[in-house]
Formats: structure tokens, sequence, C-alpha cells
């Protein structure tokens, strides 16, 4: 039949059919060369101008030597191997490893080389026959790959990571050497299955770690996170930091590659018992002390009494006032001891009732007029208009701090004026007539000899001259114990001041101003802290002592918690974990908490909201720390009402 198709015979398809198919292609050629000098070319296939760029006919008229084209580092690897191939070492047939030959435009292709042996029939000469793969795309993939394998392992290596990934379905489990080292054991030594570190956790950490570990397994939470111990080689228990999540999983949707990482954190978790340890020792060496000091005292006290109505001479009046004033000074330093050390270990209680505000006021006048009047010194009262009669709180620890305050303006000021400004600051207005809820509003100012460093006034101890020349005496705990009953009754206290400028302490007290007798005071206390979403949250602070209690506080309102004592290590966490919320404190030594927040701004993350924590009040450093970068300024002391407040306006935002 005329258009039939005719089928050829498989006899007649020669070489000439499969060098057509080899031309149709772009990526394999075919190549005879002359095992001489050069390896002269005897055939290439015509599609070899398109995979290097020279003609076939550059080839055979030896305008180009194919041995010129092998790259100068893999030309002695491929020589080697075709002397293993004439020796017959290999057989009739070599693989070579892939190697480079120079393209006409300069650039290097990739290439597979299988090549056999043969002898020409004519000439006797030995000839080369092969076919080359232009492999150059692959390889380059897996020049990348390995070139981020490597990069990878020299960061695991450089921060001293141990790695783990666990099937769920299977249960194969590998570790990395690093992560076998950490716990005293070799790679080889660990059975491949959960286990290997299991069977090694802390008894106490075991439950809770698995419910984390079946959070993520579960969806509950975006990632694993966990701090626990494991059970070392030699016996003692090792602190990690534990962090993974699921990278895969099958068509059902179950985890098939859960993998994490593990940080030795021992040291820093000893660091912290450390300073827990030291604070409680501190606490009770002082509550101790004062309680055995106390009885004498009492007794000293109790005599200085008696004499006092009995017939005494000008002269025995003035030593006997004398020994009751360093008596009663004594007192009140064992008090603020004793109250300091109740505040440390969250002993310390309040007894709210209503109060006569103006009451309180009379009082403070009445103990401190005369005092700063015979030094010279102008007393001024300022009271708002807007000040309740009657507030609900404890009138001993405001008289406490009120005393503290001015106290320590007179000792520091020897002319001009001391001035007790009180205010009222509405919060809640018209729906509850009977009871109002607002902020106290203090401040007290003098025109003393002010403050160099407004930091170190609020630790135990401090003070601001030190030494034998110092003109004042005290025992640093005024304003220690200040802080201690402000974050008791919830407020916040700044101060401004600078040398020879005096000082201007400024409190704000939440509270509720009471309009009717019929309100219940159970209920006005302690009002409820907002239901806040978890999130993430790292702390950035280089004392260990503020780091446990931001961490606690944090804590305490379910938040997800991580430390660091420095800027670089909060930087390094932030590359590699999603976190929300950082509360950055602003003096830390090598890098600051503003140079800091640039470096976290600049990095390619879901930027976090931050937060300033510093005792320094002054404008211009909230203008720089907002500058910088940083999204809220938060002063020291602070309570946890105080970050629940700005966790909650973050959700609000959010909403």
């Amino acid at each position: 039949m005329k258009n039939q198709l005719s089928v050829p015979n498989p006899k007649q398809i020669g070489n000439q059919n499969f060098a057509e198919l080899l031309a149709a292609g772009n990526s394999m050629c075919l190549f005879v060369w002359q095992d001489t000098d050069l390896w002269p070319v005897r055939y290439v296939s015509e599609n070899v101008e398109s995979i290097f760029g020279y003609t076939k006919q550059q080839f055979l008229d030896r305008d180009v030597h194919f041995k010129f084209l092998v790259h100068e580092d893999d030309l002695p690897r491929v020589n080697e191997e075709v002397k293993r191939l004439k020796s017959g070492e290999t057989g009739y047939r070599i693989t070579h490893n892939d190697y480079r030959i120079r393209h006409k435009n300069g650039r290097h292709v990739w290439v597979s080389d299988t090549s056999i042996i043969k002898m020409d029939t004519e000439d006797g000469v030995p000839l080369l026959f092969g076919y080359l793969i232009d492999i150059t795309e692959r390889k380059e993939l897996e020049i990348k790959l390995e070139t981020e394998r490597n990069r990878l392992q020299l960061l695991l290596d450089a921060t001293r990571l141990g790695t783990w990934e666990w099937n769920p379905q299977s249960n194969l489990t590998v570790f990395n050497d690093r992560w076998a080292q950490i716990f005293g054991w070799s790679r080889e030594e660990l059975e491949q299955s959960p286990y290997s570190w299991s069977s090694r956790l802390h008894p106490d950490d075991y439950d809770r770690v698995w419910r984390a570990v079946k959070d993520h397994l579960d969806g509950i939470t975006p990632f694993y996170e966990s701090q626990h111990r494991i059970r070392h080689r030699d016996g003692h228990y090792v602190y990690v930091l534990d962090r993974g999540r699921v990278i895969e999983r099958d068509e059902h949707g179950n985890a098939t590659r859960y993998a994490g990482t593990v940080t030795d954190v021992t040291e820093q978790k000893q660091a912290e018992i450390n300073a827990r340890r030291a604070a409680s020792a501190k606490n009770v060496f002082l509550a101790n002390m004062s309680h055995e000091v106390r009885t004498p005292l009492h007794g000293i006290l109790g005599l200085v009494g008696v004499l006092e109505g009995t017939a005494l001479n000008e002269r025995q009046r003035q030593l006997l006032l004398t020994v009751k004033e360093s008596g009663d000074h004594l007192l009140q330093m064992l008090n603020d001891l004793l109250d300091l050390t109740r505040a440390e270990e969250g002993q310390l209680k309040l007894n709210k009732d209503v109060l006569l505000l103006p009451r309180i006021m009379q009082h403070i006048e009445a103990m401190y007029r005369p005092a700063i009047e015979e030094k010279g010194v102008n007393f001024v009262i300022r009271q708002s208009k807007q000040l309740p009669e009657r507030i609900f709180s404890d009138r001993a620890r405001i008289v406490q701090i009120l005393t503290n305050l001015l106290n320590n303006a007179v000792k520091f000021t020897d002319k001009g004026t001391i001035t007790l400004h009180v205010d009222w600051q509405a919060v809640e207005q018209g729906d509850q007539p009977a009871r109002e809820r607002g902020d106290l509003l203090i401040k007290v100012s003098d025109t003393g000899s002010g403050i160099r460093d407004t930091q170190r006034i609020w630790q135990l101890f401090e003070q601001e001259q030190q030494g034998l020349s110092k003109k004042q005496s005290g025992s640093g705990l005024g304003l220690a114990i200040v802080r201690n009953l402000v974050q008791l009754l919830s407020g916040s206290i700044y101060v401004e001041s600078e040398p020879e400028q005096g000082a201007c302490f400024s409190l704000r007290l939440p509270m509720y101003a009471v309009y009717s007798d019929q309100v219940n005071p159970e209920a006005l206390d302690k009002p409820k802290l907002p239901e806040l979403a978890p999130r993430r949250i790292l702390v950035v602070d280089d004392n260990p002592i503020n780091q446990l209690i931001v961490s606690e506080m944090l804590t305490s309102l379910d938040q997800q918690v991580i430390k660091v004592s420095s800027g670089q290590e909060a930087v390094e966490v932030l590359k590699r974990n999603v976190v929300e919320v950082v509360f950055m404190d602003l003096h830390m030594p090598t890098m600051d908490g503003m140079e800091t927040t640039q470096r976290i701004r600049d990095l390619p993350i879901n930027q976090p909201h931050i937060v300033a924590l510093t005792a320094n009040a002054y404008p211009e450093t909230r203008t720089q720390a907002l500058r910088s970068g940083m999204d809220d300024y938060l002063t020291k002391p602070f309570v946890k009402a105080d970050l629940a407040r700005i966790l909650n306006r973050l959700d609000k935002v959010k909403s």
C-alpha cells in the first residue's frame, strides 16, 4: 500500500542512526581520542558545539586540543585514570570522576565521562572511545549543597551545638558527635532511638519534657523548647536547652522528621542557682541579725525611757537624748533590714484599709516641718484639689515610703527648699460612684547636693558618698526599701537629678478613692491582671538577679521565656528563634541595649517588639532608646503589672 509507513530492518540500524540520535540532544556527545600526546580527536558527534562551543571540524582539524581543555586541577587525576585503564586494572572500561572542560566562552562545563580502550585495526594505535555527559547544573547544585552543609557544620562546631533528628513513625533517632560528647558518650555507643535520651532524663523533668515534645507534634506550639537535665555518663546531670521543630510530614500529616539542637547551659544554670542561694543566704543572715540585735536594743531603749522620767540635770538629759536618738536610728535601720529581707523573700504583706488621706498628710507635716525649718530650709507641701478624702491602701507602707524619701531629702539639703507634692489622677470615671480607680501621684523634690549615679542608689547598702570623708551618715537601705515597697504596692518610681542641682523622686501608686461607706474593702483589693496571649519572650540583662526577677514575673504571666546575658547572645538567639517580644537592659558591657537593638533591626527576621529596661528616667535617654529602634520603655523598679500592661497593649494592637 502506497501510504503505509515502511519499518526499517533492525539490521539496517547502525552507527549513523545512533549519531543522529545523539545529535538531537545537547547534553551528551561521543568522542574517539587517539592515545598519543594531547589526545587528538579522531571522531566526535555533531552536537559537540552545543556543549563545548567548538565545532566538530575544529576538533578533527586539531585546531583545538582536547587535553588543553581539561581543567588544570583535574588533568593529573584524569591522566592517572587513563593509565589505570591502559594497564588493565579497571578492565576494558573506566568511568572517570567528574571533571571540568573549558568552554569556548571561558566558563567550565562539568562532565561525566565513561571510556573504553580499543586498538585501531589499521595502524595499531590505542583508541579511547567515550561518551561525555554535561552535568554542570547537577554538579553546581551538589557543590552548593556541600558548601551549605560545610557552613552548617562549621556553625555547629563554633557554637558547640548538639543535633538530633527523630522519625516519630519508625522511632529512628540520629545524634551528632557533639550531642554524644555533651553527655560523655561517643556517637557509636548510642542506640538510635529516643530511649538514648529519654532514659537519661531527670525524673522530675520527664513528664514536662514529653508534654512539650507532644504539644509541638500535635500542632499546639509552633516550636519545641525545653530546659531540662540529662544524666551524664559519670552520673551527674547536665542542664541543656533543647529546641526542635517538625520539618517533614507524610501525606496524612504525620511527622516523619523532627529535628533539633541541644545547648549545654549548665554553667548559666549553676550561676542562676548560685545567685538564688546567695540572695537567700543574704536574706537569712540579715533577718537573723535583725532579730538578734533587736532584743538587747529593746532593753537599751526601755531603760532610756525609764531614765527620762527620773531627776536629771541638763548635762545628763543631753547625754540621754543622744543615746535615745542613736537607739532610734539603729532601730529604724533594723526595721528597714527586716522589711527588705521580707520583701525579697516575698513575705512582706500589705494591710489595706480605707484611710483618711488628710490625716496622713497632717502626720507627715507634724513629723518633718520642725526638723526641716530648724536647718534653715523651707518645707513646702502642695496638695491638689483633686485629692480624694479617703483612699484604700496600706497606711503604714505609704508613711514608710514618705518618711524614707523625706529623710533622704533632709539629709542632703542644707539650704533652699524641700517640696512634697501630692496629686490624684483618675483612671476610671462615672460608672461606679462609690469608688474610683486612680493613681496617687507623689513628688519629693529638694535643692540639695543631687545624685551622680541614679542607678546605683537603688541597690542595697549603696550610697552616693563613700569612704571616710563622706558628710552624711546612713545605712544605704532607705531607697532600697522604698523601691521594694513601691513594687509591693504595684506602683512605679523614678528619679531625676544632677550633681549640685537637687533631686526629684516621682511615684505613682495605683489605688482606689472611696466615696461611700457601703464599699466592701475586700472587693477593692488586688485587681486582676489582664488575660494575656502566650508569647515567646527574650530577656536580655547582664545582671543574673535582674534577669531572674524579670523572667520569673513573665513566667508567672504564662509567657515562654529565653534568658541571655549579653547583646551578642541576643542577636544569635534571634537568628535561630522566632521571638515576639524582647525586654532589653540598656546598660550592658561590650554592646549596650541600644547598639544591640540596631543590630537586631538589621537582621532579616520577623522583627520583635523591643522594650527598654533601665533605671535611668531622663527624657533624653528615653528618646535615644526609641530612636535606636526600640518600641517601648520601662523604668526600674517596675512590677509584674507593668509587664502585663505592655503585653496587653500588644494584644489589643494585634486584635
